[in-house]
């Protein structure tokens, strides 16, 4: 068979596998429910959908946390080109769930043609493709839909690195940009951050190997040339979503770090690794098991790697695997702590958990598997009687099995099914014998087909799907919709119905729990509702409105100092609260009750408008500062935060009269308001939606600035008499990354054309 009909034949067996474990999606009218798909990755996908079609813009939405940059944010892929293909072609239900088939089908051609520039023969790259489309961590994450995206082109990432490597060529530098590039328009910057360590790390044998360092010597010119036309093209390619998200961070909560959220045990890890759960799980009861490559015969072969001559680019995967797992297993390491603590590894402390290291060095335990079974198929009848006849063969043949059974009886536990060690075995003794027979070269395609067998067997139904009728609008908003105007109000969620997301997803009554979470409102659900909220489930929110979290849960919990009207819940225009039971803080009454559910609805009754007027403030030095006064019983007044080169204007500031303002609304918007304003004295008109560089305001027609008021909203001065005054978002950050991606794609498509043309008239003459 030659090796075209090969990579057919296992890019058929990619595609049956992953057409069966997505068929309940396809024609059974299922979707996915558990983890963060129903509050996270389909209410962007919802999102991106109305907004394609002509709904509102992402740069800014009154949807989330109050007001947010949810563009910057990365998370809803706004950029990628597969999301907005998606996105644009189908209904959102069924594209979110065909954008994860999609991912699973590029990540594994990621990894076929990977292994292949890295010479591997088809089968062997077959099995690596298997092995990490269907290993358990990354099955786990396309309950994700930014983390799913993101992971499609890791392999594709490495790919490029590799054909870059081996011909440092202007055309090859542009892919390698491209390929960074779609990894940060799909939105998990700390994926990036994984897959350049590895990059990096697998570099590091090249001045201690001979064929690195010739390589170095011979090539050292075109490299560095390539390697910075390659940086700049990604900076610029990725820079419509990379500036707007690096302002973000500079606001954000995460701007001088974020601590880790989770732990893991080194067996938790070792289980991850080894064995596929039957019930995939984001957080077990007693976190036992990390979802990592999910397969004892893929970690054999790859601990077999050492066992075989090899080049520097693959001794470099196997210490990049191994830095990566030590990354990946956090503060149990202690080469984590060490790397950590001093701050060596730039960035690392901007994430808060490890996972995503172990995802990117399963894709270096695929590929020195790969590289391990060709080494087996490579044994020839002569080599396999001098095999059998070399004393020292067997002693590292018995270290081996050795070692592998301690492995086996510590991690093994009664969960574990029996097929793992089956195929582990059966792979074993097959492999002896087709060595002893002299047939080693048909190693490659057993263990493909050993691995297809283990994935039909363990790996196709590890996801339960749920109907999508689950998915329709909550009767809790559809009873409140009937007696209030919920679309002007915002929400905020009290109940525990959203940690459903933590639990595996054949967890008894996971369709209860995940209509509950909808019922709630929770985390960025309420998109598909286009009901404002406090609320969100992204990586960054702005600093103000983290630190607002202990203070709304006080006030909700009626532990707040501040009366009915000054608390910060009410000044900021939280009207209603979801709850697994009644809330009793003063102000607070039953909206709605689901009692099949045991679901609350409160209404706050003391909540304040969209819009408000004050013609008493005071002047914040801080967003601590604001902190502190919004807990602290005073009079009715404006905490109001000039930023740098902020003037504030020469009021009275005496006692605070609201009714001296009188507002009425003519246009109300995510990124544009019209107020008309009669004010019998000076005063302020405050705006309960978060303030961000790119909002301006007129008075007039006039411009004036916008400060940051109540810690988590914007106000503008207002000098007496009769005026117009408009809010309009607009974001120069988002236009110059813009610019300068299709500036940069053109210049890219040029370099490609010329090199292409230059290539042309080498071969004429």
């Amino acid at each position: 068979m030659t090796n075209n009909k090969k990579s057919l034949l296992v890019f058929f067996v990619l595609l049956l596998f992953t057409l069966a474990f997505w068929w309940p999606t396809l024609i059974g009218g299922k979707s996915l429910i558990h983890g963060d798909s129903i509050i996270h990755g389909l209410p962007l996908f919802d999102f991106h959908s109305r907004f394609l079609h002509g709904g509102d813009t992402p740069l800014w939405t009154d949807k989330v946390y109050g007001g947010h940059p949810l563009f910057a944010e990365g998370q809803g892929g706004f950029a990628s080109p597969l999301n907005i293909l998606l996105a644009w072609l189908l209904p959102p239900v069924i594209g979110a769930n065909i954008f994860h088939l999609a991912c699973m089908l590029i990540a594994a051609s990621g990894v076929f043609v990977l292994c292949r520039i890295l010479e591997r023969s088809v089968w062997s790259a077959g099995f690596a493709a298997l092995a990490l489309a269907f290993s358990t961590a990354w099955l786990l994450e396309q309950n994700n839909l930014t983390i799913s995206g993101t992971l499609a082109w890791v392999p594709w990432a490495l790919a490029a690195t590799e054909a870059w490597l081996k011909k440092p060529v202007v055309k090859h530098a542009v892919l390698l940009a491209m390929a960074a590039a779609m990894m940060i328009l799909a939105g998990y910057p700390q994926l990036v951050h994984a897959t350049v360590l590895y990059a990096v790390f697998s570099l590091l044998p090249m001045p201690f190997c001979t064929d690195g360092k010739n390589f170095w010597q011979a090539r050292r010119r075109q490299l560095m040339a390539t390697a910075m036309l390659a940086a700049l093209l990604f900076l610029g390619l990725s820079a419509v979503q990379l500036l707007p998200l690096l302002e973000l961070v500079s606001l954000s909560h995460r701007s001088a770090g974020v601590g880790l959220y989770f732990e893991f045990l080194p067996m938790a890890i070792l289980r991850g690794l080894l064995y596929a759960p039957d019930q995939l799980a984001l957080a077990r009861d007693k976190l036992d098991q990390i979802p990592g490559v999910g397969s004892l015969l893929v970690c054999m072969l790859a601990s077999l790697f050492p066992l075989f001559r090899s080049s520097w680019r693959a001794k470099g995967y196997l210490l990049a695997v191994l830095i990566l797992i030590q990354l990946g297993a956090g503060k149990t390491s202690p080469l984590f702590r060490i790397v950590y603590d001093w701050h060596l590894v730039p960035g690392l402390h901007f994430f808060r958990t490890t996972q995503s290291y172990l995802e990117v060095a399963g894709v270096g335990i695929a590929v020195l598997a790969a590289f391990a079974i060709d080494g087996l198929g490579s044994y020839a009848q002569p080599a396999a009687a001098t095999w059998r006849r070399n004393w020292r063969a067997w002693v590292l043949a018995a270290i081996f099995a050795a070692a592998w059974s301690i492995l086996i009886a510590i991690s093994f536990d009664r969960t574990i099914q029996w097929q793992h060690l089956a195929i582990a075995a059966a792979a074993s003794i097959a492999s002896l014998i087709l060595v002893a027979c002299g047939k080693a070269g048909r190693i490659p395609l057993l263990m493909f087909l050993l691995l297809a067998l283990e994935c039909f067997a363990l790996r196709l139904h590890l996801i339960h799907f749920g109907d999508i009728s689950l998915l329709q609008r909550p009767a809790t908003l559809t009873a409140l919709a009937q007696r209030y105007p919920i679309q002007d109000t915002k929400f905020i969620n009290r109940s525990l119905a959203i940690s459903y997301a933590l639990r595996n997803s054949h967890v008894a009554g996971l369709d209860n729990n995940a209509e509950r979470a909808l019922s709630s409102n929770a985390a960025l659900s309420n998109l598909r509702w286009d009901t404002p909220s406090e609320d969100g489930a992204l990586a960054l929110p702005l600093r103000g409105r983290a630190l607002l979290i202990p203070v709304f849960d006080d006030e909700m919990e009626g532990r707040a100092k501040t009366r009915p009207g000054q608390r910060a819940i009410d000044l900021l225009g939280v009207r209603f609260i979801s709850a697994d039971r009644q809330l009793t803080a003063p102000g607070f009454q039953v909206a709605v009750h689901d009692e099949r559910l045991d679901m609350w609805i409160m209404e706050n009754t003391a909540a304040q408008p969209l819009f408000q007027t004050f013609t008493r403030y005071r002047p914040v030095r801080s967003d601590d500062e604001a902190l502190q006064l919004l807990q602290t019983p005073r009079q009715p007044e404006l905490l109001i935060e000039a930023a740098e080169g902020q003037a504030l204007p020469p009021f009275s500031n005496a006692g605070n009269k609201p009714d001296a303002i009188r507002v009425k609304v003519l246009a109300k918007q995510p990124t544009f308001y019209a107020v008309d304003v009669d004010a019998s004295e000076a005063g302020w008109l405050f705006l309960t939606d978060a303030n961000y560089p790119g909002w301006r305001a007129t008075v007039d027609g006039q411009a004036t600035p916008v400060f940051s008021a109540q810690l988590l909203g914007k106000a503008v001065a207002i000098p007496a008499g009769r005026h117009k005054v408009e809010f309009r978002f607009s974001s120069p950050t988002f236009r110059y990354g813009l610019w300068l991606s299709l500036l940069t794609l053109l210049i890219a498509a040029g370099l490609v054309v010329r090199q292409f043309l230059a290539q042309r008239r080498s071969q004429d003459k």
